[in-house]
């Protein structure tokens, strides 16, 4: 879960990980990441004041929060709930590819983000570029670098070392999170067309990476279901839609038949 107003007191063997001494310091333990594509203020304020300790970032998904009439109202109450926000990973691409960053900078600061989501999930983007964007933005910003591509066919054709080395390169340059690609729909990255999840891949990820420094995007049930059983139910997972906030507490609390027998209980 997320901690406001307090550091971090790191182990031995987390020396090596570079972690930030800011107004928000994250714990890399148990996060529940929704993504918000538009929902109309009212229904979104119902859903953020009933599941506030539940709820550990937002997304601003699809790049919809420069189109988004409301705004301003969402960003304000989540400051006032202190969970931190971010306006996703499309809209660097959107800036990016139109070689804007002042405008996206601006758009940054005027909006209050202190997180951000820097990806090439769309647009191509080199490694030695890539990484010099992260630590960039990550001299200002805590940063989440997503990992992966949209495209299915892109994405079958990444090896566990390629996963495993976007990964690294990520967290060594900034990132303080790596977001595992699976896509709103779930059926990319980590999972191909099909649905079938890459099980030997989130594995190599798992042992190469570490688990604490990995959110998985986790739109399904299904994929959900999958992480909480086989990794645990402090795994992180992403891309949660509003609405399903609480049946993915009950899932982590194995309250629902998919994860009551849960191997950390048995």
């Amino acid at each position: 879960m997320i901690f406001r107003n307090q550091k971090i007191k790191m182990k031995p063997h987390e020396k090596d990980l570079r972690y930030k001494d800011r107004q928000l310091c994250i714990k890399m333990n148990t996060i529940n990441q929704i993504i918000d594509g538009g929902t109309p203020f009212s229904i979104f304020k119902s859903y953020i004041e009933a599941y506030t300790p539940h709820i550990n970032l937002v997304k601003f998904g699809w790049g919809s929060s420069i189109i988004d009439p409301e705004i301003v109202n969402k960003i304000k109450l989540l400051k006032d709930k202190k969970i931190p926000f971010n306006p996703g990973g499309t809209l660097f691409e959107y800036y990016y590819y139109r070689n804007k960053f002042d405008e996206y900078d601006k758009f940054l600061l005027e909006n209050g983000f202190e997180w951000i989501e820097l990806s090439r999930g769309t647009i191509s983007i080199d490694d030695a570029k890539y990484s010099r964007l992260l630590k960039n933005y990550s001299t200002n910003y805590s940063v989440l670098s997503e990992i992966g591509y949209k495209s299915t066919t892109k994405s079958d054709q990444m090896t566990a070392h390629d996963w495993v080395q976007s990964c690294q390169m990520s967290i060594e340059s900034g990132a303080d999170l790596v977001v595992i690609e699976a896509r709103e729909s779930g059926t990319a990255g980590i999972v191909d067309k099909h649905g079938n999840i890459k099980d030997e891949i989130i594995k190599e990820l798992i042992l190469k990476v570490g688990l604490n420094r990995i959110l998985f995007e986790a739109p399904t049930k299904e994929l959900q279901t999958f992480l909480i059983n086989n990794y645990g139910s402090s795994v992180n997972l992403g891309n949660i839609s509003i609405q399903n906030v609480l049946p993915l507490v009950a899932l982590r609390q194995n309250l629902r038949s998919d994860t009551l027998n849960s191997y950390q209980f048995q």
